[in-house]
C-alpha cells in the first residue's frame, strides 16, 4: 500500500489462534512501519464491545512507535478540544456574560491562540452569536479579513462589517483576531485610523472583538493615553495554567494510550519544572515519551532526568532576549534576566542601583516598562516586591561565571550608548 505522511494503515486479518498468520503479525509489530494488525478478537472487540475508541488506541499503542501517535501539540494553538486543558475561569468570562471586548496578551507559547480557538468552538452552533477566527500574520487586518471571506482585498472594514451582518442577519457578530501585533505597531506610527474603526464598530454594537498580541498590544492599550484602545476592552493576561489542569494535561492522554508516570511525585516535578507553562509540559511530556525504549509503558525518573535536559526544552525557553523591537529595550531585558539569574531576584530599586554603579543613569520608566514585559512574556513573575524567575528552568539555564560575563558585558555597552 502506498503511504502519504504519517497515515495509518489499518489491516484487518483473520488472524486468532486457529487461523495464525505469523509473518504478517511480525510485520505489523515491526516499528518502523505504520501498519497496525487487527486481529480477529480485536475486530469483535472493536465493533461490538462499545469501546471503540479505547480499543484502537490500545492497539496503536502496541504497534505503533508512541512518538508517531503522541498527543500532545507542542507548536501552535490547541485546535482540538480533547487537548485543551484549563482555563475554565477565562472562558468563563468570555463565554457566560453579555458580549463585550477582550485584550489577550501573553508572550509567546503561551496559550492565546489556544484560548481564541476554545472560544470558537463554544461559540459555534450558538444559536444568536456567530464567531469567526483571523490570524493576521502581518499588519494589514483589513485585507487579510476581506480575503478570508470572499471579498475585494481593498474592502474596508465597514464594509467587511456590513458584507457578514447582512449573512448572518439578527446574529451578533464576533471576531477573534490573533497574532495583532504588527498591526497595533503600524497603527501607533499612523495615528490608529482602522483602530478608532474598531471602536466605532463596537460602540455602535455592529461587532464585538477578541485581540490577541504581546507588547505592542499591551503598550496601545495600557500606556499609550491617546490610544483608541485604552479602555476598548476588558485585559486578560494569559499566564500559567492551573496546577489541577497542567497534571491533567500531562496524565490523561497518556492514560489512553495506556501509559503513565511511575509516582505521582514525578508529575508534580515535572509541573514545577515548567512553571506551569502549558507547552513547556506539553513539551516534557513528549520528550518523556521519546526517552521510552520500544518495550516500556512508564515512565520514570531517569526518563524525566533526559527530557528536562532535552534541547527542545531548551528551545522553547529562548527568546526572552528579543522581546521588543528596540534593540535599548531589549539590551535593558537582557540586563534585568542576568542579574535575576545571578541575585536570585530583583527589583527596581535594586536594579536602579546596579546601572548607577556602572555609571548608568537609568530611566526608572524604562525599567518599569522592562519588568512589565518580562512579566507578561511569563520570564518573570512578582513576588511581594522582588521579582523572580516565572519557569524554575530558567535558573538553571545560566552558568554563574557565563551570567557575569554576560552582564557586565551589556552593561558595558548600556554605558558607551
Amino acid at each position: 500500500a502506498a503511504q502519504t505522511g504519517s497515515d495509518v494503515l489499518l489491516i484487518l486479518s483473520e488472524h486468532s489462534v486457529d487461523a495464525p498468520q505469523p509473518l504478517l503479525q511480525a510485520h505489523a509489530e515491526d516499528r518502523a512501519n505504520l501498519h497496525v494488525m487487527v486481529d480477529s478478537a480485536s475486530q469483535t472487540e472493536w465493533l461490538v464491545g462499545g469501546e471503540a475508541l479505547q480499543v484502537l488506541l490500545r492497539l496503536l499503542a502496541a504497534q505503533l512507535r508512541i512518538t508517531r501517535i503522541s498527543p500532545y501539540q507542542t507548536r501552535g494553538g490547541v485546535t482540538r478540544e480533547g487537548a485543551f486543558f484549563g482555563r475554565a475561569q477565562l472562558l468563563a468570562r468570555v463565554i457566560n456574560r453579555e458580549p463585550t471586548n477582550y485584550l489577550v496578551v501573553g508572550g509567546r507559547q503561551l496559550g492565546k491562540s489556544s484560548l481564541l480557538k476554545a472560544v470558537q468552538r463554544r461559540m459555534q452552533g450558538h444559536p444568536h452569536t456567530v464567531c469567526h477566527y483571523v490570524s493576521l500574520r502581518d499588519h494589514r487586518l483589513a485585507p487579510r479579513m476581506a480575503l478570508q471571506f470572499g471579498l475585494a482585498a481593498d474592502t474596508p472594514l465597514e464594509a467587511i462589517v456590513d458584507h457578514l451582518q447582512a449573512q448572518y442577519q439578527g446574529k451578533r457578530l464576533v471576531l477573534l483576531i490573533d497574532e495583532a501585533d504588527l498591526f497595533f505597531r503600524d497603527e501607533s506610527s499612523h495615528g490608529y485610523p482602522q483602530l478608532s474603526a474598531l471602536r466605532a464598530l463596537s460602540e455602535e454594537g455592529r461587532c464585538w472583538f477578541m485581540l490577541a498580541g504581546f507588547w505592542d498590544l499591551y503598550a496601545t492599550a495600557v500606556l499609550d493615553y491617546q490610544s483608541p484602545l485604552r479602555n476598548f476592552g476588558e485585559v486578560l493576561a494569559i499566564g500559567g495554567l492551573e496546577h489541577a489542569a497542567c497534571r491533567e494535561l500531562a496524565t490523561e492522554p497518556l492514560r489512553k494510550l495506556r501509559l503513565g508516570f511511575d509516582n505521582e511525585r514525578l508529575v508534580d516535578r515535572l509541573v514545577e519544572a515548567s512553571g506551569q507553562r502549558a507547552n513547556l509540559v506539553a513539551i516534557l511530556c513528549q520528550e518523556c515519551l521519546e526517552a521510552l525504549a520500544p518495550a516500556e509503558r512508564v515512565i520514570e525518573k531517569r526518563h524525566l532526568d533526559q527530557a528536562l535536559a532535552s534541547q527542545a526544552v531548551q528551545d522553547a525557553l529562548a527568546g526572552w532576549g528579543r522581546l521588543s523591537h528596540d534593540e535599548a529595550a531589549c539590551r535593558l531585558d537582557r540586563i534585568v534576566v542576568y542579574q535575576t539569574a545571578q541575585a536570585g531576584g530583583v527589583s527596581l530599586v535594586a536594579l536602579a542601583q546596579l546601572l548607577q554603579s556602572h555609571g548608568i543613569a537609568g530611566d526608572p520608566q524604562a525599567l518599569r516598562q522592562s519588568l512589565a514585559r518580562l512579566q507578561l512574556a511569563y520570564v518573570l513573575r512578582k513576588q511581594d516586591a522582588e521579582y523572580r524567575f516565572a519557569i524554575p528552568l530558567l535558573q538553571d539555564q545560566f552558568e554563574p561565571a557565563e551570567v557575569e560575563l554576560l552582564l557586565h558585558q551589556e552593561l558595558a555597552v548600556l554605558a558607551r550608548s
